[in-house]
């Protein structure tokens, strides 16, 4: 008899421990000036207005979307939006943004347009709280230094917005020093294990794991992880959940009551398709 329930013991525990680290912040708080918004993802993109650029973000307004952007920090400390760690693809430049003073980004063009990089202060400026916000937090070694000139703006700032990141150290800040604010843990899946790193971060983030630092208010997850084990997990746990990125009116329907937010690229949600732009 000992030895079956050291048996049972042994196989429940790991389990146990698994669902403590997976818990997302208890009570749920309320999200409802997030809620029936779709959120463009950086910015209402098109041929003409490139990603993460100030026309992108007016289209969206103009539009009546939400937004979801990506906020870096530059050598010089200055806070821009930007998505990739390189400006190889937007800007055919070798460096990484976060080795570029800000006078060195602005003379770049984004995608051979005359946009240039914009600071986070001008996206701010430029939305201005017409619409809610997503302002994903982009790690690299100064993460904390990211997240404190990040708060000092938004603590200014009018409108709506929640925070995300990949880093759960960055959730975890904003857990510390501005609990008030709703915060998401984006993860990744494995479904597709081909097209990404076998890491041991990409494994740990799709366990959803990292919970355990961060405790987000949402979990922000590939659309195309819907169904995989660890998001089954998180419904029961019941945290909000945020579908990224969905590329078709098709999908959104389909996810809509799965998802209480979703972020969505290369189509209008009324069917039109961006890139015939």
């Amino acid at each position: 008899m000992n030895s079956l329930f050291c048996l049972i013991a042994a196989l429940c525990l790991p389990a146990l421990i698994y669902l403590c680290l997976c818990f997302p912040h208890k009570p749920r708080r309320p999200i409802d000036p997030l809620r029936g918004w779709d959120y463009a993802h950086r910015g209402l993109w098109n041929r003409e207005f490139p990603e993460n650029s100030l026309p992108a973000f007016r289209n969206a307004v103009a539009n009546g979307f939400g937004i979801e952007m990506d906020v870096h920090l530059t050598a010089d400390e200055k806070l821009v939006v930007f998505h990739d760690d390189d400006l190889k693809r937007m800007c055919g430049d070798d460096r990484s943004i976060s080795a570029c003073t800000l006078a060195e980004l602005q003379e770049l063009r984004l995608l051979e347009t005359e946009e240039r990089i914009p600071t986070f202060d001008d996206f701010l400026r430029t939305v201005d709280g017409k619409v809610p916000l997503i302002v994903e937090l982009k790690s690299d070694s100064k993460i904390t230094r990211l997240c404190e000139l990040a708060e000092e703006r938004l603590r200014r700032y009018p409108g709506v917005y929640c925070i995300e990141s990949f880093d759960p150290f960055a959730v975890r800040w904003w857990r510390k020093h501005r609990p008030d604010v709703i915060r998401g843990q984006l993860s990744l899946g494995l479904v597709k294990p081909s097209k990404q790193e076998k890491t041991l971060k990409v494994r740990v983030l799709a366990s959803m794991m990292v919970n355990a630092l961060s405790r987000p208010d949402f979990v922000a997850m590939e659309a195309v992880t819907d169904h995989s084990l660890p998001m089954r997990i998180q419904r029961l746990l019941r945290p909000w959940l945020v579908a990224w990125t969905v590329k078709s009116q098709e999908e959104m329907d389909r996810l809509r009551s799965r998802y209480d937010l979703q972020i969505f690229e290369g189509f209008v949600p009324d069917g039109k398709d961006m890139r015939k732009k």
